[in-house]
């Protein structure tokens, strides 16, 4: 019996590019009024990291606008974790409704493909509580884009 192991890495399907992006999120939810202008940490196709004043949901719907490229996009809260003890700001992961380079990060990671054009898919949430996927990072390490 061959056993395979299930983590991040396998289950990530692009490089993470550290960027500080201007966007203001919007929480979609009934009953949750919410808005907040804020700044990417990180960022793939699939998603990005931002960080908050407050928490949010795991599972929470909210929008994502005024991103470089103009458009306004759905994601999904993935996890939420505070940032040191005290908590006066949390790092959350959301997970890109329809997926791409959303960002307009230029030049792209090689496994961003040339045409990064943005597809429909599902991003599973984590199975723990206060779990990051961005505390593992890729054998294909992180992109710095302007570091040479």
């Amino acid at each position: 019996m061959k056993f395979i192991a299930k983590t991040h890495e396998v289950s990530r399907n692009s490089t993470r590019v550290r960027a500080q992006i201007p966007l203001r999120l919007q929480a979609q939810d009934a009953g949750t009024q919410f808005s907040e202008e804020c700044h990417t940490v990180v960022v793939n196709l699939e998603g990005c990291g931002v960080r908050l004043s407050r928490p949010l949901r795991a599972g929470s719907q909210v929008l994502l606008d005024q991103l470089p490229c103009g458009m306004q996009v759905k994601a999904k809260v993935a996890n939420c974790v505070p940032l040191g003890a005290g908590a006066k700001f949390w790092l959350v992961g959301l997970a890109l409704e329809v997926t791409g380079n959303i960002w307009c990060i230029h030049p792209t990671p090689a496994d961003w493909g040339i045409n990064s054009k943005p597809s429909a898919s599902a991003v599973a949430l984590p199975g723990k509580p206060n779990e990051w996927p961005y505390s593992v990072y890729s054998s294909r390490g992180e992109a710095h884009p302007g570091r040479k």
